[in-house]
């Protein structure tokens, strides 16, 4: 009898209004998942083409390994000696092959950028360090990419 009463106190928590409404709410999330597919995979393809575009631009040119000659660009300070033309470790460049130095770590850059990181390990600025070293090159290329992805990847 106790499990009769039991049996009975369960369906009719089941017919309640919030567990329909939850119920709803999963149905819902179940037919937008294949959206929500298409979106990740959009999101991902675009992140993907932006992460060889950074690469290629801001990345360690073929056996560039300043790292090992110069140490972290988090240990250097960024000012005008250090992005004079003629000095071998430059911050922007040392940047680059830290953040850029792959596509998987550039894809990840573009990702961190996207949600508004735009420090180093350090807590320095790397779009401050981009922008003083690479210059115009590097503003348009940032710029566009942010609006694209703040009023266009972003409102989808």
């Amino acid at each position: 009898a106790l499990r009769c009463a039991r049996v009975v106190r369960l369906m009719k928590l089941l017919h309640s209004p919030v567990l329909r409404d939850l119920a709803n709410m999963l149905v819902g999330f179940v037919i937008g998942l294949p959206s929500l597919c298409w979106t990740l995979v959009l999101f991902l393809l675009i992140l993907y083409m932006l992460g060889i575009v950074f690469r290629q631009a801001f990345g360690p040119y073929p056996g560039q390994n300043l790292t090992e000659l110069c140490g972290y660009a988090d240990d250097i300070e960024i000012n005008e000696q250090t992005l004079d033309p003629d000095i071998e470790c430059k911050v922007h460049y040392m940047y680059g092959e830290e953040f850029f130095g792959t596509v998987g770590q550039s894809m990840f850059t573009a990702f961190r950028f996207m949600l508004g990181d735009y420090s180093s390990r350090g807590g320095k600025s790397l779009v401050v360090a981009f922008s003083r070293g690479y210059g115009k090159r590097f503003d348009v290329v940032f710029v566009s990419w942010m609006v694209v992805v703040i009023f266009g990847l972003f409102n989808i």
